[in-house]
């Protein structure tokens, strides 16, 4: 009987113990429950606040409250149970350090396992800043007697591959290409009314070819010229020191146009030569010694246009495809059209003739802080048995010496150095980024012995470019004798430029 009562008394004893063990698992499993939901509602938020910041950036009229909810929904694992619906968001937006950023809010009150406990409320912010720029980059490809088929079938490639990483599946993105030799063609089938609304008044019937015009040609603009009938348009304008080719101001009225009085062994391919009686179109004057004189179509204008900017994929490789090995070179005036090519003062049918009101603004923020379109100029050098890089017949004015002649003072090289430096220091003042990219050697020989070029344009434009160079790293020398020799080298640091400007041009961070 003892027995049995004392059997008797343990069993609410028991009964209690279990149901206080049983309470303390059930509130443990709530904790942890509400821990883990919190961490996943975190980790929803976070996804969230990236998301609506992004958006913020590239539309400020963003439907962030919308878009908040959906990316919370998607990306929060607990049961339905607990959120049901009764999660609640928000969105606020805000500026962090100059960039736009938003906050997102969620909570929810989680019912507890534990009967006769309330409600369980859990709420967890994140936020986030973003940058959505637009991105402009100019790609300047020397087509050059240096230019072998080898060549152009490596800058192709190269070309094709920058563009693919730098535009492709982006709608805020655009890359002009520049081919360049001693100038930049800048022909377009579908204006024809470029030629004549750009020329300055007189320069479609200068002086010079008096006779030309006399003997039945109406001007510069008669389609039997030889440059009109190759499809060649090369103008010219602010040649000499600090005029920096005037590459920011709008371009109706302003140019002169480039053609080639030379015999017809030096013109190019694409239109027979012309030729008349008069005096020598060089000297500047309508008179003077009547000779047989010749005008042939410009080898030193390239044959493949300035493509404007673009995020056409087709049209980039089919302008990079129509790229030829031309005449000298000239990487001032080149460097001067890159800069036209991402100027706003060319936006519309009076210049480019773009849509989307490109090319955008330049950054003009007094307090030196980026606007928001990133721009930038990436240029391919071949150094190589290049004597001369800057000087010649086309930074002269009809008639007048060449900008840069020793005997004009100074000396030739000092002048060419303070030549790029005034063009980079334009540059800068813009907000321009400037990739150098220079492959070249002292290997050449003629029957001088060896040419020295690649050390001579490192000694002579270096120090002007530099100025254009907001990093140490934004200039690359390669020792190699060609692109052939350097493509991988220089593919490697094409595609660290394209992965720095689409940084710089799109980011997003958690800030909270």
């Amino acid at each position: 009987m003892m027995r049995i009562r004392m059997q008797g008394a343990v069993a609410p004893l028991m009964l209690f113990l279990l149901g206080g063990v049983l309470a303390t698992a059930v509130f443990v499993l709530d904790g942890t429950r509400l821990k883990n939901d919190a961490a996943q509602l975190k980790r929803a938020t976070d996804a969230a606040a990236m998301a609506t910041a992004t958006a913020y950036a590239r539309d400020r009229g963003a439907d962030l409250q919308a878009l908040a909810l959906a990316y919370v929904q998607a990306n929060l694992g607990t049961d339905a149970v607990q959120t049901g619906n009764r999660l609640e968001v928000s969105a606020v937006p805000f500026e962090s350090d100059g960039e736009p950023a938003v906050r997102v809010t969620a909570t929810f009150r989680a019912t507890a396992l534990l009967e006769g406990a309330g409600p369980a409320q859990v709420s967890v912010a994140s936020a986030a800043a973003a940058r959505s720029k637009s991105l402009e980059v100019a790609l300047a490809l020397p087509n050059t007697l240096g230019e072998s088929a080898a060549n152009l079938a490596v800058l192709r490639r190269l070309g094709k591959r920058f563009a693919s990483r730098l535009v492709a599946d982006r709608d805020n993105a655009w890359l002009a290409l520049v081919p360049y030799s001693q100038s930049v063609n800048v022909y377009d089938a579908a204006d024809s009314g470029r030629l004549r609304r750009w020329a300055m008044n007189g320069a479609l019937n200068p002086v010079e070819l008096t006779s030309l015009f006399r003997s039945g040609y109406a001007s510069l603009a008669d389609r039997r010229i030889p440059d009109r009938r190759a499809n060649l348009l090369c103008l010219y304008r602010g040649l000499n020191q600090r005029e920096n080719y005037f590459w920011d101001e709008a371009p109706a009225g302003q140019f002169r146009i480039h053609y080639r009085h030379d015999l017809p062994v030096n013109g190019s391919p694409g239109a027979t030569p012309i030729s008349w009686v008069g005096p020598n179109p060089d000297f500047g004057q309508a008179n003077g010694v009547n000779d047989t004189r010749w005008m042939v179509a410009d080898r030193g204008c390239p044959s493949a246009a300035l493509l404007p900017l673009s995020h056409d994929l087709d049209a980039i490789g089919a302008r990079l495809d129509a790229m030829s090995t031309r005449f000298n070179v000239n990487y001032a005036i080149a460097m001067g059209w890159s800069a036209m090519a991402l100027a706003p003062a060319f936006r519309g049918v009076a210049g480019w003739g773009l849509p989307d009101d490109l090319p955008r603004d330049f950054s003009d923020d007094s307090r030196g802080a980026a606007g928001d379109t990133v721009k930038a100029i990436v240029f391919l050098v071949n150094s190589t048995d290049q004597r001369w890089f800057d000087t010649d017949a086309y930074n002269a004015w009809v008639g007048q010496k060449i900008d840069g002649d020793a005997d004009t003072g100074g000396g030739e090289d000092s002048v060419v150095t303070r030549r790029f430096a005034h063009l980079c220091d334009s540059l800068r003042a813009r907000k321009l980024r400037f990739f150098l990219i220079v492959t070249g050697s002292d290997e050449a020989t003629d029957e001088n012995g060896q040419v020295t070029s690649a050390s001579d344009f490192r000694r002579i434009a270096g120090p002007g470019l530099d100025r254009c160079a907001e990093k140490d790293s934004d200039q690359t020398y390669l020792g190699g004798f060609d692109f052939t020799v350097s493509e991988g080298r220089i593919q490697d640091r094409l595609d660290a430029i394209v992965e720095e400007l689409r940084q710089q041009a799109n980011a997003v961070r958690l800030i909270e």
